[in-house]
Protein backbone atom coordinates (compact mmCIF):
# COMPACT_ATOMS: atom_id res chain seq x y z
CA UNK A 1 0.00 0.00 0.00
CA UNK A 2 1.16 3.52 -0.75
CA UNK A 3 1.91 5.35 2.50
CA UNK A 4 3.60 8.63 3.23
CA UNK A 5 3.43 11.62 5.53
CA UNK A 6 1.61 14.62 4.12
CA UNK A 7 1.75 17.58 6.45
CA UNK A 8 0.21 19.90 3.85
CA UNK A 9 -2.95 17.85 3.54
CA UNK A 10 -3.25 17.05 7.21
CA UNK A 11 -2.35 20.40 8.71
CA UNK A 12 -0.07 20.23 11.72
CA UNK A 13 -1.73 17.15 13.24
CA UNK A 14 0.71 14.70 11.69
CA UNK A 15 -1.81 12.56 9.85
CA UNK A 16 -0.44 9.71 7.79
CA UNK A 17 -1.85 9.14 4.32
CA UNK A 18 -2.34 5.62 3.01
CA UNK A 19 -4.03 5.14 -0.36
CA UNK A 20 -5.87 8.45 -0.25
CA UNK A 21 -7.03 8.15 3.36
CA UNK A 22 -5.75 10.32 6.21
CA UNK A 23 -5.14 8.37 9.42
CA UNK A 24 -4.26 9.41 12.97
CA UNK A 25 -3.68 7.42 16.15
CA UNK A 26 -6.01 7.79 19.12
CA UNK A 27 -4.79 8.09 22.69
CA UNK A 28 -6.30 4.65 23.43
CA UNK A 29 -4.37 3.02 20.58
CA UNK A 30 -7.14 2.94 18.00
CA UNK A 31 -7.16 4.72 14.65
CA UNK A 32 -9.42 7.37 13.17
CA UNK A 33 -9.65 8.30 9.50
CA UNK A 34 -10.94 10.88 7.09
CA UNK A 35 -10.91 10.91 3.27
CA UNK A 36 -8.28 13.06 1.63
CA UNK A 37 -10.54 14.19 -1.22
CA UNK A 38 -14.20 13.99 -2.25
CA UNK A 39 -15.54 12.25 -5.32
CA UNK A 40 -18.77 11.02 -6.85
CA UNK A 41 -21.22 8.65 -5.22
CA UNK A 42 -21.67 5.37 -7.06
CA UNK A 43 -24.65 3.11 -7.41
CA UNK A 44 -24.82 -0.64 -6.79
CA UNK A 45 -23.65 -1.18 -10.35
CA UNK A 46 -20.51 0.89 -9.69
CA UNK A 47 -21.54 3.72 -11.98
CA UNK A 48 -20.91 7.29 -10.92
CA UNK A 49 -24.03 9.30 -10.17
CA UNK A 50 -23.40 11.96 -12.80
CA UNK A 51 -25.58 13.20 -15.65
CA UNK A 52 -25.11 15.95 -18.22
CA UNK A 53 -28.06 16.42 -20.59
CA UNK A 54 -28.37 19.09 -23.24
CA UNK A 55 -31.79 20.44 -24.22
CA UNK A 56 -31.53 23.22 -26.75
CA UNK A 57 -29.73 26.22 -25.32
CA UNK A 58 -29.92 24.85 -21.78
CA UNK A 59 -27.93 21.99 -20.28
CA UNK A 60 -28.82 20.17 -17.04
CA UNK A 61 -26.06 18.92 -14.74
CA UNK A 62 -26.99 16.46 -12.01
CA UNK A 63 -24.55 14.71 -9.72
CA UNK A 64 -24.20 13.31 -6.22
CA UNK A 65 -20.98 14.09 -4.41
CA UNK A 66 -19.44 11.86 -1.76
CA UNK A 67 -16.75 12.29 0.89
CA UNK A 68 -16.16 8.81 2.19
CA UNK A 69 -13.99 5.71 2.06
CA UNK A 70 -15.16 2.53 0.30
CA UNK A 71 -15.59 -0.55 2.48
CA UNK A 72 -12.95 -2.47 0.52
CA UNK A 73 -10.41 0.29 1.17
CA UNK A 74 -11.23 0.28 4.88
CA UNK A 75 -10.73 -3.49 5.02
CA UNK A 76 -7.32 -3.13 3.39
CA UNK A 77 -6.36 -0.32 5.75
CA UNK A 78 -7.41 -2.35 8.78
CA UNK A 79 -5.30 -5.27 7.61
CA UNK A 80 -2.30 -2.99 7.03
CA UNK A 81 -2.53 -1.33 10.44
CA UNK A 82 -3.15 -4.63 12.22
CA UNK A 83 -0.07 -6.14 10.57
CA UNK A 84 2.00 -3.22 11.83
CA UNK A 85 0.74 -3.66 15.36
CA UNK A 86 0.92 -7.46 15.12
CA UNK A 87 -2.65 -7.89 16.31
CA UNK A 88 -5.66 -9.59 14.67
CA UNK A 89 -7.46 -7.22 12.29
CA UNK A 90 -10.73 -7.78 14.15
CA UNK A 91 -9.19 -6.27 17.29
CA UNK A 92 -8.03 -3.07 15.62
CA UNK A 93 -10.25 -0.02 16.13
CA UNK A 94 -10.73 2.05 12.96
CA UNK A 95 -13.47 4.68 12.98
CA UNK A 96 -14.39 7.86 11.09
CA UNK A 97 -12.99 11.12 12.39
CA UNK A 98 -15.79 12.97 14.21
CA UNK A 99 -16.34 16.06 12.06
CA UNK A 100 -19.10 18.49 11.20
CA UNK A 101 -19.47 18.89 7.44
CA UNK A 102 -20.69 22.34 6.47
CA UNK A 103 -21.42 23.61 3.01
CA UNK A 104 -20.51 21.52 -0.02
CA UNK A 105 -19.74 23.53 -3.13
CA UNK A 106 -19.59 22.80 -6.81
CA UNK A 107 -17.04 25.18 -8.28
CA UNK A 108 -16.68 26.31 -11.89
CA UNK A 109 -13.20 27.40 -13.00
CA UNK A 110 -11.52 29.33 -15.75
CA UNK A 111 -8.85 26.73 -16.48
CA UNK A 112 -6.17 28.92 -14.89
CA UNK A 113 -6.73 28.31 -11.17
CA UNK A 114 -9.60 30.72 -10.47
CA UNK A 115 -12.96 29.29 -9.36
CA UNK A 116 -16.40 30.67 -8.64
CA UNK A 117 -19.28 28.97 -6.90
CA UNK A 118 -21.65 27.27 -9.32
CA UNK A 119 -23.88 25.70 -6.65
CA UNK A 120 -23.97 25.04 -2.91
CA UNK A 121 -25.80 22.33 -0.98
CA UNK A 122 -25.89 20.62 2.40
CA UNK A 123 -24.61 17.09 2.83
CA UNK A 124 -26.47 14.16 4.34
CA UNK A 125 -24.71 14.90 7.65
CA UNK A 126 -23.20 11.43 8.07
CA UNK A 127 -20.48 9.44 6.29
CA UNK A 128 -20.07 9.31 3.33
CA UNK A 129 -21.75 12.74 3.34
CA UNK A 130 -23.66 12.41 0.08
CA UNK A 131 -24.64 15.74 -1.45
CA UNK A 132 -26.95 16.14 -4.46
CA UNK A 133 -26.60 18.90 -7.04
CA UNK A 134 -29.01 19.80 -9.84
CA UNK A 135 -27.92 22.79 -11.89
CA UNK A 136 -29.18 24.38 -15.09
CA UNK A 137 -26.17 25.57 -17.09
CA UNK A 138 -25.86 28.34 -19.60
CA UNK A 139 -24.12 27.63 -22.90
CA UNK A 140 -20.90 29.18 -21.56
CA UNK A 141 -21.03 27.17 -18.33
CA UNK A 142 -21.79 23.96 -20.21
CA UNK A 143 -18.77 24.51 -22.43
CA UNK A 144 -16.55 24.73 -19.35
CA UNK A 145 -18.05 21.56 -17.87
CA UNK A 146 -17.41 19.70 -21.12
CA UNK A 147 -13.78 20.79 -21.01
CA UNK A 148 -13.59 19.29 -17.52
CA UNK A 149 -15.12 16.05 -18.80
CA UNK A 150 -12.52 15.89 -21.56
CA UNK A 151 -9.84 15.60 -18.86
CA UNK A 152 -8.70 19.23 -18.66
CA UNK A 153 -8.01 20.47 -15.15
CA UNK A 154 -9.18 23.70 -13.59
CA UNK A 155 -12.74 23.80 -14.97
CA UNK A 156 -14.89 21.93 -12.43
CA UNK A 157 -14.25 21.06 -8.79
CA UNK A 158 -16.00 19.63 -5.74
CA UNK A 159 -15.19 21.25 -2.42
CA UNK A 160 -16.14 20.03 1.06
CA UNK A 161 -15.63 21.96 4.29
CA UNK A 162 -15.25 19.93 7.49
CA UNK A 163 -14.77 21.18 11.04
CA UNK A 164 -13.37 19.12 13.88
CA UNK A 165 -16.16 18.07 16.21
CA UNK A 166 -16.04 19.95 19.55
CA UNK A 167 -14.09 18.13 22.22
CA UNK A 168 -15.25 18.00 25.80
CA UNK A 169 -13.22 19.96 28.33
CA UNK A 170 -11.13 17.77 30.58
CA UNK A 171 -10.41 18.70 34.16
CA UNK A 172 -8.28 16.90 36.67
CA UNK A 173 -6.43 17.26 39.94
CA UNK A 174 -3.35 15.80 41.53
CA UNK A 175 -2.25 15.84 45.14
CA UNK A 176 1.22 15.17 46.56
CA UNK A 177 2.19 14.65 50.18
CA UNK A 178 5.62 14.46 51.72
CA UNK A 179 6.69 14.06 55.31
CA UNK A 180 10.01 13.99 57.16
CA UNK A 181 10.38 12.42 60.61
CA UNK A 182 13.20 13.51 62.91
CA UNK A 183 14.21 11.57 66.03
CA UNK A 184 16.81 12.97 68.45
CA UNK A 185 18.18 12.11 71.87
CA UNK A 186 19.13 14.85 74.35
CA UNK A 187 21.20 14.40 77.50
CA UNK A 188 21.00 16.76 80.41
CA UNK A 189 21.92 16.63 84.07
CA UNK A 190 18.90 14.50 84.91
CA UNK A 191 19.53 11.91 82.20
CA UNK A 192 18.53 11.27 78.60
CA UNK A 193 15.25 12.32 76.98
CA UNK A 194 13.88 11.52 73.52
CA UNK A 195 12.56 14.11 71.09
CA UNK A 196 10.52 13.31 68.01
CA UNK A 197 9.08 15.59 65.33
CA UNK A 198 7.43 15.14 61.95
CA UNK A 199 7.25 17.78 59.23
CA UNK A 200 4.56 17.45 56.57
CA UNK A 201 3.97 19.06 53.17
CA UNK A 202 0.89 18.76 50.98
CA UNK A 203 0.11 20.28 47.57
CA UNK A 204 -2.97 19.99 45.33
CA UNK A 205 -2.87 21.03 41.68
CA UNK A 206 -6.05 21.58 39.63
CA UNK A 207 -5.81 21.34 35.83
CA UNK A 208 -8.20 22.28 33.04
CA UNK A 209 -7.27 21.94 29.38
CA UNK A 210 -9.79 24.65 28.48
CA UNK A 211 -12.06 24.88 25.45
CA UNK A 212 -10.90 23.71 22.01
CA UNK A 213 -11.69 25.82 18.98
CA UNK A 214 -12.77 23.59 16.08
CA UNK A 215 -10.58 23.83 13.01
CA UNK A 216 -12.17 23.96 9.57
CA UNK A 217 -10.41 22.37 6.61
CA UNK A 218 -11.29 22.32 2.95
CA UNK A 219 -11.13 19.12 0.85
CA UNK A 220 -11.39 19.47 -2.90
CA UNK A 221 -11.10 17.33 -6.02
CA UNK A 222 -10.89 18.33 -9.65
CA UNK A 223 -13.32 16.69 -12.06
CA UNK A 224 -10.32 15.06 -13.76
CA UNK A 225 -9.96 12.92 -10.61
CA UNK A 226 -13.61 11.85 -10.31
CA UNK A 227 -13.08 8.69 -12.32
CA UNK A 228 -15.44 9.66 -15.14
CA UNK A 229 -14.79 8.45 -18.69
CA UNK A 230 -13.49 11.23 -20.91
CA UNK A 231 -16.09 12.75 -23.19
Amino acid sequence: MNAYKDETAAGDDGYEEIDGVLLARDADGGWRYRPRAPGLARGHDGRAQFTLIGAGAVTMLALTASWGVPAATLDALRAELAARAQVPAAQLSLSPEPVDVGAVRLMLGDGAGQFEELAKAQSSGAPPYHTAFNVMLSAEQAAKVRKALSGERGWLELRYEASDAPRARRAGSAQTQESVRVDAALRDAQGEAGLSAELGYSERVETDDGPHEPRTRSYSADAADWGLPKQ
